[in-house]
């Protein structure tokens, strides 16, 4: 009579937290931050229906991007937790599904990165050679990280899927996107100088300075790219820098559309920070005039900063207010003023009445 098999044994805790809990973690955060880029692209579309093209293009496709990679970590998870529940750490094999999102996740930074460069592009005076470094190493980072992924796809086993080609490859993605990112930041530091433009709006408050110095410049996603760079090359056999790489990969596109969201607006298109105006001081000098924003070709255009409010003075709350009606139906300032009436015909309305 034959013995049942037993059921293997139950791993360690400590392997367990090492492992499925850092891969719970990461996914959590992930998710977190799918949310965030679900709702930063419903304020997208719905406060800049007139954006450039490229633009709008950009948006939808990093967020299918961010949608299919979140699909896949979730059909990842559900494998490692739920399927193969029973099943010991070191006989479970790498899901193609972990492998898809490593190479999604490459394409959706390859795109912020180059979306970045083309920022750069137009704050230097259009000169191609820091935006074009930025386009070529993101497209080497995305090379990297397609070939990187086919090596994962070819390992058996997950806990130790990282060996010595795929640590080369991963490491030098990481390594040339960290350099990218550097380029990025530092040349968004120095160009958005307001010695260079004199008009652009002030930041005020602690919000804004993370929005802006943290997060809009890309100084977010450049230190966790580096962090997942130094836990990959010290630790690579340990599951830490996963967590980082779900994360980082969110960051990226989530500081892109606040970057965008943070901006003016102006007949549903939005006004780069440098070509903004400081309002704030505008209604304080000037309580009755309206706001206005000051473009390359000298023209003056108006618009509306989103989250600040003027309570000192009800006639610029109103302003705005007006501002924004005529610049949502198209009529002028000149048009406007001759629509209203005077002071006079109301007086003469009202003589009439009385008689």
């Amino acid at each position: 009579m034959s013995t049942p098999a037993l059921p293997p044994p139950p791993a360690p805790v400590s392997e367990l937290n090492a492992t499925f809990g850092v891969l719970l973690i990461g996914f959590i955060f992930a998710v977190t931050l799918y949310g965030l880029t679900f709702f930063q692209t419903y304020i997208y579309y719905s406060r800049f229906p007139s954006d450039t093209t490229l633009s709008k293009w950009t948006i939808a496709l990093l967020w299918a991007v961010d949608t299919a990679t979140t699909t896949l970590l979730s059909h990842t998870l559900y494998y490692y937790l739920i399927t193969s529940f029973m099943a010991p750490f070191d006989a479970l094999d790498v899901t193609k599904t972990f492998v898809s999102e490593n190479a999604l996740a490459a394409f959706g930074i390859f795109l912020v990165q180059v979306f970045y460069a083309y920022r750069v592009f137009t704050l230097n005076g259009k000169n191609p050679v820091i935006p074009g470094a930025i386009s070529f190493i993101a497209l080497v980072n995305l090379v990297l990280g397609i070939v990187s992924a086919a090596k994962i796809a070819q390992q058996p086993l997950f806990y130790n899927f990282v060996d010595h080609t795929i640590k080369v490859l991963t490491g030098i993605q990481y390594g040339l996107s960290t350099l990218a990112n550097l380029l990025i930041v530092g040349s968004l530091f120095v160009y958005l100088q307001p010695s260079r433009f004199p008009g652009m709006k002030a930041v005020d408050g602690w919000y804004e300075y993370i929005a802006v110095y943290f997060i809009n410049r890309g100084s977010c996603f450049t230190l966790l790219q580096l962090a997942s760079l130094l836990l990959f090359v010290i630790i690579p056999k340990q599951q830490v820098w996963i967590l980082f790489h779900f994360v980082t990969s969110k960051t990226y596109v989530n500081s892109l559309l606040l970057m965008l969201n943070f901006r003016n607006v102006h007949h549903g298109r939005g006004v780069d920070e440098e070509e903004s105006l400081n309002q704030r001081g505008e209604f304080k000098s000037q309580p009755g005039s309206s706001s206005h924003s000051r473009t390359p070709g000298n023209a003056t255009s108006r618009s509306v900063q989103f989250g600040v409010v003027d309570t000192e003075s009800k006639a610029a709350a109103m302003t705005i207010g007006l501002d924004t009606m005529h610049s949502a139906v198209g009529i002028d300032d000149d048009e406007s003023d001759r629509r209203k009436p005077h002071a006079s015909d109301i007086d003469i309305h009202k003589s009439h009445v009385d008689f």
